[in-house]
């Protein structure tokens, strides 16, 4: 699994807890879990989402200081996924990506949308998950400017030990440009 997997996690992980945060071995270890596991990273990023919007709407107000407090949400969100294709006339994005890709295509600008489409001919979701986030990080890269660089220089990481500073200013790179151009993330996964 590609180190972006990783990234997004950790960043989006710290961005919702809404303050610098290193994980632990535990937290990496369950990651690794998931990675696996074949977990899609919007899986986990929808699950992260669900935790922290539910403690935010319940008054408790707990504390999420760990991954893990998101274990039981990925692994149930993941699980219902799933079990969306049992039975069903949908074909999942597994077995048939063509119109994933299509789809994604729509909303990307050229060359990456003809890239994106040209994918259809691969046969392995590994290689297309592997080849989009290329094309992603590609196309964030050529879209990058002065004033998204100044966005997100702006956002104190100070606190942070440098290379987790460095991750965590990249995936907010990654997240601006993505806001800003109304990109999709390029995954078979929604």
């Amino acid at each position: 699994m590609p180190d972006e997997y990783f990234l997004e996690i950790e960043a989006h992980f710290a961005a919702r807890r809404g303050t610098p945060f290193i994980l632990s071995a535990k937290d990496w270890a369950l990651m690794r879990k998931w990675a696996d596991d074949g977990i899609p990273l919007p899986v986990v990023v929808e699950a992260i989402d669900s935790v922290f919007e539910k403690n935010e709407t319940s008054g408790r107000r707990k504390i999420i200081s760990s991954l893990s407090y998101c274990r039981h949400a990925v692994k149930e969100l993941w699980d219902a996924r799933r079990e969306l294709y049992v039975g069903s006339s949908d074909v999942p994005p597994e077995v048939a990506p063509e119109s994933r890709l299509t789809e994604l295509a729509e909303k990307l600008p050229e060359p990456f949308a003809s890239r994106v489409r040209d994918l259809s001919r691969e046969r392995s979701v590994p290689r297309i998950e592997q080849a989009l986030m290329d094309i992603e990080r590609t196309m964030i890269d050529s879209l990058v400017d002065d004033s998204i660089r100044a966005e997100v220089a702006a956002i104190d990481t100070s606190k942070l030990d440098p290379k987790i500073r460095a991750r965590t200013e990249e995936a907010n790179l990654r997240r601006i440009v993505r806001e800003r151009f109304g990109l999709p993330r390029l995954t078979l996964f929604t």
